[in-house]
Parts: structure tokens; sequence; C-alpha cells
């Protein structure tokens, strides 16, 4: 049994300080007028410090302090997610609807559909790197790609490039869609239809919070609990994709093939069932006065360590190493992501 590990070496203390001076600079900046002028909240800001610091670092630095990042990313990230749940309203729930699970189910389906056809018949790649490609646009980013590698038996280079393209097209979502918002607040009657379009389109959990409170922090809610409903997604969608490999490989049972590593394992992430949880407690009122101000500020400090982290985990020699395939093929996705969600909050179907 795994058990959560929040230690860290001493080698790591460096990218920890790192993190932390970027978040705390980022919820300082964030009640300044220029930043309340141009809509970045502390969570924006938090990120694009890291972005922005993290370019000059030398290699090795960034190397050695992967592990800080990683935890921040990671175990901070999935506590800060829980805890969000337990500021959400449970009647936000209900206000969903089919339309948005169909929704969501319908550009996964692209996103994985799309990416193998157009990967491997157009871009030469390999049918493990395109899919996971897909997956990582449809469902929830580098951590889908991740837990789609045992299952596809995918390389580790086809898995570090797959991540390059979610990770670029996926920041770049979250940094334009509220410029949208912004100069064309009345794009949709509804305003939550803006939460919408966050929740169903960009790639990772984290990128969705700061897109959502870029926009409106009265959009993050729904933004969030469209975003998991992608994610809770991932247990089907992997068992799919196993049955497919083994499909591939010439066999039609067992959850091994052979030699070649392919395991289906398809795994929920445990931290959508505390989510989940955290919702009912919430909902169920047991969540007394006194601690709801002090769990949403811990909560928001939290979330800024992670976005501070996954601005520093972001560098632009990955678009070097990655090559223009996988670019090509994440752009392709994320461009026909955005059609199919506007085209359903245009027709009036949610």
């Amino acid at each position: 049994m795994r058990t959560l590990s929040l230690s860290l070496p001493r080698p790591h203390w460096p990218m920890a300080l790192l993190v932390l001076a970027c978040a705390l600079a980022g919820i300082g900046l964030a009640h300044s007028r220029l930043a309340q002028h141009w809509g970045l909240g502390a969570l924006a800001l938090a990120m694009l410090l890291g972005l922005v610091v993290a370019q000059p670092l030398p290699a090795p630095l960034r190397e050695a302090g992967g592990s800080a990042l990683a935890l921040f990313k990671g175990p901070i990230l999935k506590i800060a997610i829980v805890l969000y749940g337990l500021r959400i309203p449970l009647d936000a729930v209900g206000e969903l609807g089919l339309g948005v699970i169909a929704l969501n189910a319908g550009q996964i389906a692209l996103s994985l559909i799309l990416g193998g056809w157009l990967g491997q018949r157009w871009l030469g790649m390999s049918r493990a790197a395109a899919l996971s490609i897909g997956a990582g646009n449809g469902i929830c980013g580098a951590a889908a790609v991740l837990a789609a590698e045992p299952v596809l038996g995918t390389r580790d280079r086809d898995t570090a490039m797959a991540v390059a393209a979610v990770v670029v097209f996926g920041t770049l979502n979250m940094l334009l869609l509220p410029l949208l918002y912004h100069h064309l607040p009345t794009l949709f009657p509804d305003q939550n239809h803006f939460a919408v379009l966050v929740g169903a389109s960009v790639q990772e959990v984290a990128q969705v919070i700061v897109a959502a409170q870029a926009m409106s922090p009265a959009l993050v809610d729904s933004a969030l609990l469209v975003k998991m409903v992608r994610v809770m997604m991932l247990a089907p969608v992997l068992l799919i994709l196993g049955m497919g490999a083994r499909r591939a490989a010439g066999t039609g049972a067992g959850t091994s093939i052979g030699n070649s590593g392919i395991k289906a394992r398809p795994v929920l992430p445990a931290f959508t069932f505390w989510f989940v949880g955290a919702l009912v407690v919430n909902g169920l009122g047991w969540v007394p006065d006194s601690l709801a101000s002090p769990l949403a500020g811990l909560d928001d400090i939290l979330l800024a360590l992670a976005m501070a982290a996954l601005g520093l985990s972001t560098h632009f020699d990955l678009l070097r190493r990655a090559g223009w395939r996988p670019l090509a093929l994440g752009a392709i996705l994320w461009l026909a992501t955005l059609a199919v969600v506007f085209a359903a909050l245009f027709s009036g179907a949610l």
C-alpha cells in the first residue's frame, strides 16, 4: 500500500523555496491595482511568476528540484482540490445536467479517435504516442498520459512528448480563455457557459482553477465540477484503451500481453473520491462556520503553491525536445475540443 510522503531531501529545498516565493508573491500582487485591472488573481500570478522564473534556471537546478515540484503538483494539489470541495454547494452538482456529462464524453471520444487516427495515419506516430496525447487532451492532462502509460505500453520518450504537448496547449488554453471572457463578456447569454467552456476544454485540473478564477471567482465552482466529471471518466477510458491494446497485440484475454509490458490497470485517482466526499460533507452542513474561513484560506495558499510549481515546471525547451509531430497533434486536438464545446454551447444543447 502506497503512503503519502510530504518530506523532501535537502537538495530539493532551493526549488521548494522558489515555489514558496512565487506563491507568496502571487498572493501579494493579486491585491495590486494593475492585477485587479487585468483580472489576474493570486493563482494566475503565482503560475505566471513561476513560468518567468523557470526560464533562466540552469538545467541541473531544475533537475535537482524535480521532487519538490512533483510534491507541490501532486499531493499538495490533490489536498487543495479536496479542500475546495468543502467550498462548493452540493446543489451546484445537480445543476450540471446530463448535457454536460454527454459533452464531456463526446469530446473525450473525439480526442481519442481523432488523435489516434491523425497521429498514426498522417503524422507517422506510434499508436501509443497518439492515444496518449488524445487521453491527455481529453481527460486530465499529464495525469491521464501517465495513467495510460502502463495500459498502452507507451515508451518513455513518447510519454515525455505527450506530456510536453499537453502542457504547452493546456497553458495556452488557460491564458487565452480568460482574455476571451474579459473582452467578450456577452459572448454567451448565460455566464455559467464560460465555466462549462473552461471545465470541458482546459487540460489540467490546476489550469481549470486558474482560468476560471481569472475570469471570475464565481465561475470556479461550476468549472471545477465540470472538470471533475472528465477526471471520473478516466477509469472507463483506460478500460477501453486496455481492450484496444490487447486486440492490437493479437490477444483477447489476460491483463498483460506477452512480454510487451502492456497492463490493463485502470485506476480512478483516489482524490476524486475524497473530492466527492468533501462535497457531501459540505452539503450536509458538517463544516462549522468557525472552520470554513480558515480552511478556505489554507486552500488558497495550497493552490497558489501548486500553481507556482506548475509554472516552474514549464520550460520552453519542452518545445524543442518534443518535436513538431506531437505539438501538431496537440494543437489540432486542442482546437477540435474548443470547436466541439463552442458548438454545444451555441446550439443551446446545454
